[in-house]
């Protein structure tokens, strides 16, 4: 997919201040990632997955810091005003940096003020429906929705969530008008969904295969190119006919702009190095996740590509939060 002047201008402005030459003996003391997330999610355990094994490569401690709230703003914040030193670092997510930018109308950084260092993931999200909805995959929930006004409704965690986004995909699509009913956390809105009060719900992979096997819920389309094989009975959206529903939350370490080019480097390598041993990749596909070894420049196009796709979803909606 070419990508959009203005998106690769921002990573370009980005990746014109990685300069100069990495300290020899760097690094010399701990390195530090904010995760922008509490302790316990999926970006937190990757963070602490990742951060674990670097360290044995560095030879220096890599220490998790959790900084959550703003929608992952005040973490990010904290890395885009730290020095430009290769000590901290920012596990970044999909909401850091594809669509915050694009909903927010007052942001504490910018996508200049980082530069991308290395993927460490990428997520597809997966259509979970109650066992009462009477289809079997998109193709039939889509015509269902058309033939039944009212009768779904989508479980989605606040207003530019990463669920409101990739339930607005599907709506548009697919032109058919199934409501959200925001949810202030997943609990609550997985107690309703099971219990059929909700009918509708995207979900990570790692949530939703214990559900599908177990009979809970029925999986009824995955957002990403090819079936996953942690659920190869669950048709991808491509094969249902919307082509259009491809999506995957992205998470990668980022680092203050103007971080030495070799430092930057360095750590490019190590991690990809990390994401490669064989302990790591067995955490990722138990996950559902997949995470191609990119180089900087690499990584910051797919960033732009991913933001890309959620700005085709995001203008339409006219969505401009406080």
């Amino acid at each position: 997919m070419p990508f959009p002047r203005k998106l690769l201008y921002s990573v370009a402005a980005a990746a014109t201040l990685v300069h100069g030459t990495a300290n020899a003996a760097w690094p010399e003391r701990p390195v530090r990632i904010v995760v922008p997330y509490a302790p316990g999610g999926f970006t937190d355990v990757l963070a602490r997955l990742v951060g674990t094994k670097l360290a044995e490569k560095l030879g220096q401690p890599v220490v998790v810091d959790n900084k959550p709230g703003a929608s992952t703003m005040l973490g990010a914040e904290a890395v885009a005003r730290a020095p430009a030193d290769g000590y901290t670092l920012l596990m970044a997510t999909t909401s850091t940096l594809s669509t915050n930018p694009l909903m927010f109308r007052k942001m504490p950084y910018k996508t200049a003020d980082f530069v991308p260092v290395a993927l460490a993931g990428l997520t597809p999200f997966v259509l979970v429906a109650h066992p009462s909805v009477p289809v079997k995959d998109a193709a039939g929930l889509v015509s269902y929705a058309r033939g039944n006004p009212g009768r779904l409704n989508f479980a989605m965690l606040g207003p530019g969530s990463s669920t409101h986004l990739v339930d607005e995909m599907l709506r548009s699509a697919a032109k058919v008008d199934i409501p959200d009913v925001p949810y202030k956390g997943s609990g609550p809105a997985s107690n309703d969904l099971l219990a059929g009060h909700v009918q509708l719900n995207f979900d990570a992979v790692s949530t939703a295969i214990p559900r599908i096997r177990s009979g809970q819920l029925k999986g009824l389309g995955i957002t990403s190119d090819t079936r996953s094989p942690l659920l190869p009975n669950v048709p991808t959206f491509k094969e249902s006919g919307l082509p259009q529903m491809v999506a995957y939350s992205w998470y990668g370490l980022m680092a203050p702009a103007g971080t030495p080019a070799a430092v930057v480097e360095q750590l490019n390598r190590s991690v990809n190095e990390v994401l490669r041993l064989p302990e790591i990749q067995a955490q990722l596909d138990a996950n559902g996740a997949n995470a191609p070894a990119l180089d900087p420049r690499q990584f910051g196009a797919l960033i732009a590509e991913h933001t890309h796709t959620w700005e085709r979803i995001v203008k339409p909606m006219n969505l401009q939060l406080d």
